[in-house]
Order: structure tokens, then sequence, then C-alpha cells
């Protein structure tokens, strides 16, 4: 007799299971035995498997009438919350810090603003043109400036058309981004910031990779002259 799948199979089975229905997040798979008996694995194996998507943010499993597994998320946005996720416990445990997440950030979004100035259709300069004009109207409204700069960046990210890379870079605006935002405040200037991001938008628009890349390392590099004035010593 052959050796039952392992758990590591019964993942690859029900991911591709996933794949194929083009199920999307809140729909149902079935209970773990329906799940089991379909893709010809153990219950043990299943049972592990769920285990282990459910960790990944994929994946969730509901109990009692009406339960089962269902999909939490999308692949690509099951791997931007785990690193979010990670990211998160090693900032609070001091594994990591506010500068090096911005140098990390750096190695990202430069390029990704190249990307997407390469890639960007009407719809998306749409989306980045609406997010810095609210911007501009709410100058005084501290929410708008955070939601439409969380808004702005994650459309470029998006905009380069790599969900791998647009995944990987989400933990800047869960993690990273309210977090130096505080530290910042008392000395970014929002109007700076605005004009940095239209630069951005602009280079974008004109499909000028070089510019859009030059645009955004100023402007994290901006973020970062901040972060350094706020943490002096006062003498």
């Amino acid at each position: 007799m052959g050796r039952a799948p392992s758990s590591d199979a019964a993942v690859r089975r029900l991911q591709v299971l996933i794949a194929e229905r083009r199920l999307e997040p809140g729909d149902r798979l079935g209970t773990e035995t329906e799940l089991a008996e379909e893709l010809a694995v153990s219950r043990p194996a299943m049972r592990e498997a769920v285990r282990l998507l459910s960790r990944a943010n994929l994946v969730r499993a509901a109990r009692g009438p009406g339960g089962g597994v269902f999909v939490a998320q999308t692949a690509d946005r099951g791997l931007a919350r785990t690193v979010s996720d990670a990211i998160a416990v090693m900032l609070t445990n001091n594994l990591t810090s506010i500068p090096e997440l911005i140098e990390v950030r750096l190695l990202l979004e430069v390029p990704l603003a190249g990307l997407a100035a390469e890639r960007a259709d009407a719809a998306t300069v749409s989306q980045l043109r609406r997010a810095v004009d609210e911007a501009e109207r709410g100058a005084d409204d501290e929410g708008t400036q955070r939601e439409t700069d969380t808004r702005f960046h994650r459309t470029i990210a998006e905009a380069g058309g790599n969900r791998v890379a647009s995944a990987l870079a989400a933990w800047s605006h869960l993690v990273l981004q309210p977090a130096l935002k505080e530290l910042i405040e008392p000395a970014i200037v929002e109007s700076v910031a605005r004009d940095q991001h239209r630069q951005i938008l602009d280079a974008i628009e004109q499909h000028k990779p070089a510019l859009a890349e030059q645009a955004m390392r100023e402007h994290l590099r901006y973020l970062t002259d901040l972060l350094e004035i706020v943490s002096r010593p006062a003498g």
C-alpha cells in the first residue's frame, strides 16, 4: 500500500482547487472531511493543510452549522498580510527599526514607481490624481492626509503590474506608515509632501520611468530627513 499524501501535498492540492475554481474571499470550499475525500488525502493531512493555510491568511475554518473551510484572501493579499504581520512583530520586539524599514521601502518603492510609469493606464493615472486632489482639498484634515497618502502609494505599487512585488510592498502602508507619521508629525510640512506626490504623478502620467524613480526617491528621503530631525536630542 502506498503512503497517504502528506500535508504538503494537501496544501498544494487545496491551492490548485482554489485557483481552478476561481474562488474569491468568502467562498466556501467544503468541510475538512469533504475536501479530504475530494482531494484524496487523509483527514489528518487535510486538517494540517487547513491549519497551515489559515496561518498564511489564505483560508479560514468555521465550526458549527453552515461551517467549513472558506477562502479568506487571494494569494497575493494573503502574502501581503503574512509579511505585514511578521514585520509588525519584528518592530514590536525591536528586531527591526523605522530607519531600517525606510531603507527597505526605498529598495521596493523606487523601482515600483518606474514600473508604474512604464505600465500605468489612464484609469490608474486618474486614481492617483484623485488621491492628490483630495489631499489638497483636505489640507487641514489629518485623516484625509493619511488616507490619501496610503491610497497614492498603494495605487503606484499595484500599477506596476507585479502582484508579488505589490504584496511585498504592502507592509509599508499597513505597518510602517502609521508609526512613521506619528513620529514625524511635528516636523512634516504636508504641502511639501503633496508637491512631491504631484511630481511623482506627473512623471508617471508622462511615462518617464527614470523621472518617476527619482521623484519617489526624493520623496522617501524627505521622510528620512524628517525622522532624523525629530530624533535629534534637544540641545
